[in-house]
């Protein structure tokens, strides 16, 4: 049957905001520009109300395919899609083509090839998404073909994050394969990357204290075990922030005779004050189930304290994003406070979208979004193993102000791929 073309040229373009345009720095990644130019999908309807979120669900493909290659991960958010043209075809289906732009957090050690092949579905309904995952993704105890071999608990949902097309095993190689489409992207390295810039030392110390807030969240929810892994990266950076400032002037639990904390299950949340040469150390921790189902009053604390930290992370599970989203419409912001926010968990830079710049943006009009804050993400799946590390990373450096920002993210572990956005308007402190 010929084709009939119903609609040219929809144009259809994703506009982000102005303020979406950051900057970035990593002691492992570099970002670049990956642009496809001839996309194409298969779809069910020609509204393009209903086909763009199909066409950004087929590019969420991508996060598997480049996490498999150790490759990174695109920035979710910033994703550009201009639908071209959409042509009817048999049987009531549509081909949609589509141009975009993917901004990708890449492995600074491996070339940047003029160009890459996605392998992506054909088709994104959910009908073709169930057959999809039947057909490549539903081996998880079996060979896993197509998916990565640490892949657990995998729905048609999810297939995408532990998509592995690359894989030996996978029939999804082949161009003749009418169940994906072979999308060529190329790339460019990105002028957003930075140099040199550091964390706003002096707007952190400039009360005299640095104030800091670490939600570390379960790696199993319902755990009791003190050796479950959540639990133990809140327990060891506790033990991590009275080694670095000794004994504090104040806590809120009994520590052991040798100024140790071990009881991390007992004790869900700790506020500790330290009197140091430089100022004040002013940290409350908090260890929960997970953002989304954390016990009553912990919003309500978190709202608290947000209004003043200098430093706040979230150490725990992704969610594929759904934590990263509930956390963002978390806290309470105050005028000219300059914030870092450490969002600590798997492809975190996937996920993270304007909610905190708009927020900050709100209570500061007369500056650029990023102006009071700087956000650290992982473009690498990140374990709770790493996260006592990447916290006293940050929380060393704030201490003794002095060095970049690239050379704090080159303290955490290589493998999360950590990465800084909206550093790019941060001051010399050499210059102060």
């Amino acid at each position: 049957m010929k084709s009939l073309t119903i609609i040219l040229a929809l144009g259809f373009l994703s506009l982000l905001p102005s303020y979406a345009n950051e900057k970035f720095d990593s002691a492992h990644s570099i970002l670049i520009e990956g642009v496809i130019p001839e996309g194409t999908i298969v779809t069910n309807s020609p509204s393009q109300w209903m086909v763009k979120p199909q066409i950004e669900e087929q590019l969420l493909y991508t996060i598997g395919q480049l996490n498999g290659l150790e490759g990174g991960t695109p920035d979710t958010s910033r994703t550009e899609i201009e639908i071209k043209e959409i042509i009817a075809q048999e049987r009531g289906s549509y081909l949609v083509k589509y141009s975009a732009k993917l901004m990708i957090a890449w492995p600074i050690e491996q070339k940047v090839p003029e160009k890459f092949t996605f392998i992506l579905p054909s088709n994104t309904s959910p009908n073709a998404i169930s057959q999809f995952f039947k057909t490549y993704g539903a081996d998880e105890h079996g060979s896993k073909k197509c998916i990565a071999w640490e892949a657990h608990n995998v729905t048609s949902g999810i297939l995408w994050y532990y998509y592995r097309p690359q894989k030996s095993s996978c029939p999804l190689k082949s161009e003749s394969n009418q169940d994906v489409i072979h999308t060529v992207a190329y790339f460019n390295v990105s002028s957003e990357n930075t140099k040199n810039k550091y964390p706003e030392y002096a707007k952190v110390w400039e009360d005299g204290k640095l104030v800091i807030t670490a939600i570390f969240g379960k790696a199993v929810e319902g755990a009791t075990s003190e050796y479950d892994a959540g639990v133990s990266a809140y327990v060891s950076t506790v033990n991590e922030l009275l080694n670095k400032f000794g004994k504090p002037t104040s806590s809120s639990v009994t520590l052991g005779t040798r100024n140790t904390f071990s009881r991390g299950i007992q004790n869900p949340e700790i506020y500790l004050t330290f009197e140091t040469p430089k100022g004040t150390v002013d940290a409350a921790l908090f260890l929960i189930e997970g953002i989304r189902v954390a016990r009553s009053d912990f919003a309500t604390k978190y709202n608290q304290r947000t209004i003043n930290s200098d430093f706040i992370s979230y150490s725990g599970h992704s969610g594929l994003g759904a934590n990263i989203r509930a956390l963002a419409g978390m806290g309470n912001f105050a005028a000219d406070q300059y914030q870092i926010f450490l969002i600590n968990g798997c492809d975190t830079f996937a996920y993270v979208d304007d909610s905190l710049q708009q927020a900050h943006f709100e209570l500061n009009p007369d500056s650029t979004p990023d102006k009071y804050l700087d956000i650290i993400t992982n473009a690498m799946p990140s374990y709770f193993h790493m996260n006592s590390r990447s916290n006293m990373a940050m929380v060393n450096s704030l201490y003794e102000s002095k060095v970049t920002y690239k050379q704090i993210l080159s303290l955490f572990d290589r493998n999360q791929r950590a990465v800084v956005t909206g550093e790019q308007d941060n001051s010399d402190p050499s210059l102060e």
